[in-house]
């Protein structure tokens, strides 16, 4: 896993929030994303802890998002996302069937986001880097920190009752 970051990814240079509830998927790719170089790094355990993240400025310029969460799911997400106005790219990270990935797509692509592709579970290096990699071209790209190098400012929406939503600790 410790390797130089592919295709243009430069260190530091890409924020990225991935949003999963499952703790060893999000733990497993701040390893990777942090052994690549990129960062920040934002976690959320649902979309509705996502959303509070964009709604308290932070910048992000990437989303690696899974499809079922408790809460707010994958696709609402998403959609309420768009309709307040931010615009990261999506990379979509998921076990789901290919009909409900698609479904997730299309509703992104509706929404005026900007899908990088979809990553099955469990996630490789490569197929991560890959579509990250596609951030900042004619494509958008993704980005993110990881526990390696981890940064110990709380994201602002966590709250004594909400840690749903931090910065890798």
């Amino acid at each position: 896993m410790d390797r130089p970051t592919d295709d243009g990814l430069e260190n530091g240079s890409l924020s990225v929030l991935v949003v999963d509830d499952d703790d060893l998927q999000r733990q497993f790719l701040a390893r990777l994303l942090g052994r690549a170089g990129i960062g920040p790094l934002f976690w959320a355990t649902n979309g509705r802890a996502a959303l509070e993240a964009f709604r308290e400025g932070q910048a992000i310029d990437v989303v690696v998002c899974d499809l079922l969460m408790p809460e707010m799911d994958g696709i609402e997400f998403l959609k309420q996302v768009s309709d307040e106005g931010f615009t990261p790219s999506i990379v979509i990270s998921s076990g789901a069937d290919e009909d409900t990935q698609r479904q997730m797509e299309v509703v992104a692509r509706t929404h005026g986001l900007h899908v990088l592709g979809f990553i099955p579970k469990p996630v490789s290096v490569d197929a991560l880097l890959t579509v990250l990699a596609r951030h900042g071209g004619a494509e958008d790209t993704d980005h993110a920190d990881g526990a390696d190098t981890p940064e110990t400012a709380d994201v602002a929406v966590e709250t004594e009752s909400d840690p749903a939503t931090r910065r890798t600790p």
